[in-house]
Formats: structure tokens, sequence, C-alpha cells
């Protein structure tokens, strides 16, 4: 297994986990009384699910050109692309938070709630993006 296919892999997984545990306690949410708490928990849960699919197609992605042969050439430079998309979207997730907390100046305890779950996603999606771009070598 090349260094590439590991860390591939090990971003798809990670993503894929906190993912599951955004789906779980989005959906733990929903039994909550507070209108705050069950937006929060549907932002969770929407972020859980795009999440999951990009993992798993990332992983899928991986195991394919595993199947076929991957040469190290093509590793490395799927490893450069993930590194680009990686530094991109940190930069996305900062605008996510801004209007996380934009959302959450509203009067209303529904918009809050969907406000600080955007905060929430985008902060840890920030510093996943900026962690793995750091480690892609």
């Amino acid at each position: 297994m090349t260094d590439s296919e590991k860390f591939q892999r090990t971003v798809s997984n990670r993503l894929l986990a906190w993912s599951v545990l955004s789906i779980a306690g989005g959906a733990l949410l929903q039994l909550a009384r507070s209108p705050f708490w069950r937006a929060f928990g549907q932002q969770a849960m929407g972020w859980g699910a795009i999440d999951a699919a990009l993992a798993l197609f990332g992983r899928r992605g991986v195991e394919k050109k595993v199947q076929r042969g991957y040469p190290p050439a093509e590793a490395a430079k799927d490893l450069h692309n993930l590194r680009r998309i990686l530094w991109f979207n940190a930069g996305l997730d900062v605008l996510y938070m801004l209007g996380g907390l934009a959302l959450l100046r509203r009067d209303d305890e529904t918009q809050r709630g969907h406000g600080a779950g955007i905060l929430v996603q985008g902060l840890f999606l920030f510093k996943f993006d900026l962690i793995h771009a750091l480690l892609a070598k």
C-alpha cells in the first residue's frame, strides 16, 4: 500500500466516522423539545449525509484504482489533487462558519439552531481540511 493510498483511505475513513456521529447525534436531537436543538440536529444530519457520500465516494475511488493497479505516479498526482481540494474546502469552510454566525444573530430560535449547527459543522470541517491539507505530502 502506497503512502498516498493509505492517506486517502485515512481521510475518507475519518470523514465517514464524523458523518456517522453527526447523523446519529442529529437524529437524537430530533427528540428535543427545543426548536433550537432540533434545528441544530437537522443540520448535523444533513451535513453528515453529505460527508458520508463524499467519504464513500472517495473510498470507492481508491479501491477501484487499487484493484486495477495504482501506479505510484498516479497516486502522487491524486494526493496532490486531494491536497488542493482540502485547501479549497478550508476556504469554503470559513464561509460556512460566517453564514452560521449570521444565522446565530437572528431572533428566531430555529434559525439560531440552524446557525449553530452550520457553525459547528464548518468549524469541524475547517480543522479537518486544514490538518489533512498540511499532512498531505
